[in-house]
């Protein structure tokens, strides 16, 4: 998906998940994930200026330093994200420091604007003519040749959708010959929910789809494909976004059954005692300390279905968790019990 940007202003195209520094081979202060858009200045010594504006998350504000009128306080990463929201598209983070301007508040977010400095050869440097949702427009037949022996790697979306549309879109990296009747795009086009529906996503040029059914024009598709999970949040309704360990604790009773999605760091794997009162004997579990901004010990119980990934785990690596609170406040401890639905490294 593009950033919607003035028609003919330099725009440039993340190819891949890339530091950003403070100055041409200067600090690095944020991360811009692949695919995303920016407006784009001067070239340096193998470094172009890219021109960020996102909103983020206000409540995490500091003094300013420097010529910058806020910097990033605490010492997590910040998000960046497309939309005041916590649904909004992540576009990439800043470091902890990292100074910025606001341009624009809105309840407990600020839209702001800060120069970085990308890699070029990180960065698809064009000049935009049309806007962030395109229509498609037909390619030569050489530029389709072209595009169509090429593999494109991609991204994965899934969304609700309405009876009779599509519920998963996800993209593959385009394999060298398609199944039997299988379908190759030979241009950028728009996924969607339905016909004239929703956009999910962008496929390039080069991708291989399946189709499942047509209807006036319309085709139907299927498409698999890989992202890191990390790049998720759970869509259950039990969700809670900005549940902190010290919240679990107050309401052990309230939150119980809630999903969490938190960064933590892992101490090591335990089985547990007939002292754990609210685990099963012999169970075995995470130890952990987290979420980030916190120095809560918690217990990760681990299903056998993901013991083999949670044995992986170096001691002391901080991973994404995503976990079912089984009580916010344990016996004899008090610290919180979550059940591990997964987990991912950073």
């Amino acid at each position: 998906m593009l950033i919607a940007a003035p028609l003919g202003a330099q725009q440039g195209r993340i190819s891949a998940d890339t530091d950003v520094r403070s100055a041409p081979n200067g600090t690095v202060v944020g991360q811009l994930r692949a695919g995303t858009t920016w407006a784009t200045g001067a070239t340096r010594g193998g470094f172009t200026a890219v021109t960020i504006e996102a909103w983020v998350d206000a409540s995490r504000f500091g003094a300013g330093r420097d010529s910058f009128p806020v910097t990033i306080g605490g010492s997590a990463n910040l998000r960046i994200r497309e939309q005041p929201s916590l649904d909004g598209r992540i576009l990439g983070s800043f470091r902890a420091g990292a100074g910025m301007t606001i341009l624009q508040r809105r309840d407990t977010w600020a839209r702001i604007k800060r120069e970085v400095w990308v890699p070029s050869a990180a960065i698809s440097v064009q000049t935009a003519t049309r806007p962030a949702t395109p229509t498609p427009a037909p390619r030569p037949p050489a530029a389709r040749a072209a595009a169509a022996s090429e593999p494109q790697a991609t991204a994965t979306t899934q969304q609700p959708a309405a009876a009779g549309q599509p519920t998963t879109a996800q993209v593959e990296t385009a394999p060298a010959s398609g199944a039997a009747g299988s379908l190759r795009t030979d241009r950028e086009v728009p996924l969607r929910v339905g016909p004239n529906g929703q956009v999910l996503a962008m496929l390039d040029s080069g991708v291989v789809v399946s189709p499942q059914a047509r209807d006036r024009g319309w085709v139907r598709v299927r498409i698999d494909g890989w992202v890191p999970e990390s790049y998720f949040v759970p869509a259950d309704t039990s969700f809670g976004a900005t549940l902190s360990a010290a919240d679990l604790r107050a309401d052990p009773e309230g939150h119980r059954g809630k999903l969490v999605r938190w960064r933590v760091q892992v101490v090591g794997m335990q089985t547990a005692d007939p002292l754990r009162r609210d685990m099963r004997p012999n169970e075995p579990f995470l130890l952990a300390i987290g979420p980030a901004g916190e120095d809560a010990t918690i217990y990760v119980t681990v299903p056998p279905s993901l013991m083999n990934e949670a044995r992986a785990i170096p001691t002391l690596a901080n991973v994404i968790l995503t976990a079912r609170v089984r009580t916010g406040r344990s016996n004899p401890t008090g610290a919180p019990i979550l059940e591990l639905v997964s987990i991912a490294q950073p």
